[in-house]
This record gives C-alpha cells, sequence and structure tokens, in this order.
C-alpha cells in the first residue's frame, strides 16, 4: 500500500510527503505545553497571587498556540500538495496501463472507472492522514498519557486501566470492518456496471420496454450497496461512543479521586487540572483515531484494487527492436495459435501469405476468429505462439508505432470522440490538411452529410458520437482510417450500418483509390469480399478453404451457401 504511494510521489511531492509530518510534530509539541503552563498558572501564579507570572505564562501559551497554527497550516498545505500529486500521478498511471494493455481479458471498465476515481481518492485520503493524522493523533494521544503521568502520577492508573481495554475494542473493529469495507467497493464496481450498461444501452432499452426491468436490476445493485455499506459503517460507529464514554469516566474518577487527594494535600488543584485537560487531549487522539481507522480500512482496500490494475503493467517494446523496416505491405502468418483463454485457442496454427498490394476477403461464422486476427496484426495481443509479418519483418520486433504506421484500421463499432467533425478525421494523423480530409470523407460517402452540417469539417461531435446516426458514424470512423493512408488498411465489418447502395458507392471508391495497396476486408456481405483477388474462409480458427470468389464457388459449402443466401445463387453484384 505505502509502496503504491512512494512509487507515485516524485520529485518535490515526496519532498511534502515527508516534510509534512514533521512539521506536525511541533503542533503537537505546542499542543501538549498548554495544560502544563496553566496548572502552573493556577499552582503558583493564581495561588501565590503573582500577576507577573500569570501574565507570562498566559503569553506562552499564547505563543504555543500561534506556533501550533503556524505548524498546522504548513502541515496541511504540504500533505495537500503531495496527496494531490499522488492521485495526478497514479490516475495517469492506471489509465495508461488500462489504454496499453495487451493482455487477452483484463479489468471490465466499469471495475476499471471505479479504481481510477474512487479508489485512487481513498489512496490520496491515506496520503493525507499519513501526513498529518497518523502523525497528529497517536503522538498527542501518546504524549498526552506521557504527559499526564509527568504531571500527576498518582492518577496515572486510571489511564492504565482505561486504555488496554479501548485497544482492545479497537482492533476488533478494525479486524472485523476491512473486509466490510472490502464488499462495499465491489457493490460500487456493481452499481458503476449497471449503471454504464443503462446509460449505453438507452436505446435498446426503451425499444424493449424494458425501462422497469432496468430499473429492478438497477435497484438490487443500489440496494445491495446500501446493505453493505451500512454494514460497513455500523462496524466502526461504536467506537466513537465507548471511547467517548470510556474517557468521560476516566475523567470523572480522575475528579472524584483527585479532589480527595487535593483535600488531603496530596497533589494540588492545578495538577487535576491539567490531567483532566490531558485526558481530553487524548479523548480528541482517539476519536480522531476512530476516523483513521475508518478511512485506513478504506483505503486498504481500494490499495489491493488499484494493485490489481498495476500488476497489468503495460507491454514494453520487444527486447530485440530491429531498425530493419517493412520492405513492403505484404503479410504473414506464419503457424499462429491464439486464445483468450489456453485451453480454448481461437485461432488455430493459422498459416497465411497476402503479397503486397493484394486485397484479400475474410470471411467466417461468427466467432471464426475474424476479429482476432486484427487484433494480434495491430498488436493489441502480444500473447500468442508463431509469427506474423509485415514486409519481412516480424511485428514483434516492431516498435508499436511503426506498426500502427503500416496498419490502419476500421472497426465495425464506430467509436467518435467528442469535439469536431475535423478532430475525429484527423485522428490518426494529426496533420492533414483540409484536402486529405475532404478526400478521405468522400471516398467514405461521408461528404454527403458533412456539407450540410453547420460548420462542416468543423461540426461538433457529441460524446460517442450521438449527435449521428449509426451509418454516419461508420462512415466517419472508415473516413479516419483512409485519411491515414496507410500502406495496410483494414475494413472489419466497417460497413455493416450502411444501405446497399452507399456500400456500393463506398467500395466502387476503395477500389479506386486503394488499387494496388494491400486491404484487408472482413465481412459478412459476400458484395464486399466477392471482387478480392483472395478469399479466406475462417472455420474454428483455420482457413478451411482459399482463393477467388469462383474458386471458392466450387470449393466451399459455406461460402456457396453463403452467396446463395444473399444474391440467390448470382455470380456477381455491386
Amino acid at each position: 500500500m505505502f509502496g503504491i504511494i512512494l512509487q507515485h510521489l516524485h520529485h518535490r511531492a515526496r519532498w511534502c510527503f515527508f516534510l509534512a509530518p514533521l512539521i506536525m510534530l511541533g503542533e503537537v509539541l505546542c499542543d501538549l505545553q498548554q495544560p502544563t503552563l496553566m496548572s502552573r498558572i493556577i499552582d503558583r501564579g493564581l495561588a501565590q497571587h503573582d500577576l507577573n507570572y500569570v501574565v507570562s505564562h498566559a503569553a506562552l501559551m499564547l505563543m504555543f498556540a500561534i506556533l501550533g497554527l503556524g505548524f498546522g497550516a504548513g502541515s496541511g498545505t504540504l500533505g495537500t500538495y503531495a496527496s494531490l500529486k499522488m492521485g495526478e500521478a497514479l490516475r495517469e498511471r492506471l489509465l495508461r496501463i488500462a489504454l496499453l494493455n495487451r493482455k487477452p481479458g483484463g479489468l471490465a471498465p466499469a471495475t476499471l472507472i471505479t479504481r481510477i476515481t474512487n479508489d485512487v481518492t481513498q489512496m490520496q485520503n491515506l496520503v493525507m492522514l499519513v501526513t498529518r493524522g497518523m502523525v497528529r493523533s497517536p503522538m498527542l494521544l501518546l504524549g498526552g498519557i506521557v504527559m499526564s503521568v509527568i504531571v500527576c502520577p498518582d492518577l496515572s492508573p486510571i489511564l492504565f486501566v482505561i486504555m488496554p481495554i479501548l485497544v482492545i475494542f479497537l482492533l476488533v473493529v478494525v479486524k472485523r470492518s476491512v473486509p466490510l469495507y472490502t464488499k462495499m467497493q465491489q457493490a460500487v464496481d456493481g452499481v458503476n456496471r449497471s449503471m454504464r450498461e443503462n446509460l449505453l444501452g438507452m436505446k435498446t432499452i426503451k425499444a424493449y420496454v424494458l425501462e422497469h426491468h432496468q430499473l429492478t436490476r438497477f435497484n438490487t445493485s443500489n440496494h445491495n450497496l446500501q446493505q453493505t455499506s451500512q454494514k460497513a459503517t455500523l462496524a466502526t460507529v461504536p467506537l466513537s461512543p465507548v471511547i467517548q464514554l470510556m474517557l468521560n469516566l476516566g475523567v470523572v474518577f480522575a475528579l472524584g479521586y483527585g479532589g480527595q487527594l487535593a483535600i488531603s494535600h496530596t497533589i494540588s488543584n492545578g495538577q487535576i487540572i491539567a490531567f483532566v485537560n490531558y485526558m481530553i487531549q487524548i479523548t480528541t487522539a482517539m476519536i480522531q483515531t476512530v476516523n483513521i481507522i475508518t478511512s485506513f480500512s478504506r483505503a486498504i482496500t481500494s490499495s489491493a484494487r488499484v494493485q490489481a490494475v498495476l500488476d497489468e503493467q503495460p507491454a514494453e517494446e520487444p527486447v530485440q527492436v530491429t531498425n530493419a523496416q517493412p520492405a513492403d505491405s505484404s503479410l504473414q502468418f506464419n503457424d499462429v495459435t491464439f486464445g483468450y483463454e489456453q485451453s480454448r485457442p481461437i485461432l488455430n496454427h493459422l498459416t497465411l501469405q497476402v503479397p503486397d498490394g493484394q486485397w484479400l476477403g475474410i470471411i467466417g461464422a461468427t466467432g471464426s476468429g475474424k476479429s482476432s486476427m486484427i487484433n494480434l496484426l495491430t498488436r493489441s495481443f502480444d500473447q500468442y505462439s508463431g509469427q506474423i509479418k509485415i514486409g519481412g519483418v516480424d511485428i514483434q520486433h516492431l516498435p508499436l508505432a511503426t506498426v500502427h504506421q503500416q496498419v490502419a484500421v476500421a472497426l465495425q463499432d464506430s467509436l467518435l470522440f467528442s469535439g469536431s467533425v475535423r478532430g475525429n478525421l484527423a485522428y490518426g494523423v494529426s496533420n492533414a490538411t483540409t484536402d486529405t480530409l475532404a478526400a478521405a470523407a468522400h471516398v467514405a460517402d461521408a461528404d454527403e452529410f458533412i456539407d450540410q452540417l453547420p460548420g462542416e469539417l468543423d461540426a461538433p461531435v457529441e460524446q460517442l458520437g450521438k449527435n449521428f446516426s449509426g451509418g454516419q458514424r461508420q462512415r466517419l470512423n472508415l473516413a479516419r482510417a483512409i485519411a491515414t493512408d496507410a500502406p495496410i488498411l483494414v475494413l472489419d465489418d466497417a460497413t455493416s450500418a450502411v444501405d446497399q447502395v452507399t456500400n456500393a458507392r463506398i467500395k466502387q471508391r476503395l477500389q479506386q483509390t486503394r488499387a494496388g495497396k494491400t486491404t484487408l476486408i472482413i465481412s459478412q456481405r459476400v458484395t464486399n469480399v466477392m471482387d478480392c483477388q483472395q478469399i479466406i474462409v475462417l472455420t474454428d480458427g483455420q482457413i478451411s478453404a482459399q482463393g477467388t470468389h469462383d474458386e471458392l464457388m466450387q470449393r466451399s459449402t459455406f461460402y456457396r451457401d453463403l452467396v446463395t443466401t444473399q444474391l440467390g445463387g448470382g455470380q456477381h453484384a455491386n
């Protein structure tokens, strides 16, 4: 837990983290002087009617109060700075790991959001506790006990009876509360997951009139969070009242027993008042300790959840990175095997060669491994056996930036970012000119609606592109990939949401602009792949048939049935 904090405290923030507790010690020492000075004023100044003594010690009390204020403000400022900088660095690293993670599976978006926001906030609170509360409260508690024994040893047995009872009670509560706070954070994940599904799937929910059903599901998660949070909170609720009760009883005994000792002239009135004041300081420190334990319990849970993300370290560049550049845009898959689970391969000993400049069509049933091929080609995942080469160079030996310069991808899930149309089209090539973007939009048939927008290329795009239809988002997504003019273009069902007429126009324009350039087309529409120079049929992660359209009509039953279903047995369609 503290390792995570120290790893994300850099330069000035680290100095602030270590200086803040030291400065806080100054505030504690100033606070501990007050009861002793008050005792002296009563026993010497007031008892002997020495006004000068009273004034001089009152001035000392004021001086210590001002010094304590300065120490406290300084410690708070340094601790806050360290906390905020640590949170900034930790959030940045967690998001980087999430974006660069190239392992199959991984944490779900809902739990990542919770860990990057709520859990990091708990870690920030822990930094504040370490620099302030975890120094001030224990030191004030320990200092109060020591000073009370020094000032009035005759009353100190009261503390030696009360404190062990409270310490045992604290340990029991901590042991019980930490697992409950772990469950509470898991319940927060459940609420976030339900909210995310409901917000992203709002149209589907309304289309099936499932508002009541989804509300019921959300209320179940919400109620679970309420119940779990209640149990966690109730586990620590008794701490403060019990501490207050025990220490108040201690004050009562101190006054009663101390009064008897004062009457017998064993101790002075000032000693009783000083002891009672130290008891009040101890009470305050114990109550603050309760709050620290509550926050510490949450921080322990959050740190474990944050560590789980940190364990998914971002993929590092291969050790044997070569300076060689791909000779051309040819592709090779040599005996490639990949699976999200080792026992269930998605791609099974796949071997394929795509010559430079060839158009390859990829077709197959759902789950046959089509998209997994592209994920490996773009190095979204690096855990596979075999080799994948671009231009004769193993992609594992190429920097990620080089791979992404070689391959541009337009996916079926057409995600747009909030901003402008121009910003989205230039996402893969930030220095693209207006003419380049306009040409890419024309090929994707997106200029048809872009020209109608207020501001055209500078028209606004809402979050996730919600102000565009599904077909429009796909065309913008396709234009974004085309604008990069990458040597290899991959279209993964990139026009599934557009109508047949628009699809035919896009296909014709792509054939003109991408002539002689390596292009991979994954599609369930036969018309999109039938003119490709090579077509492969994937079945259970293996190539079950390979050839041109005419050859596959003779060799592949699956392909022939697909053509018959979609085209009525026709050989060609536009």
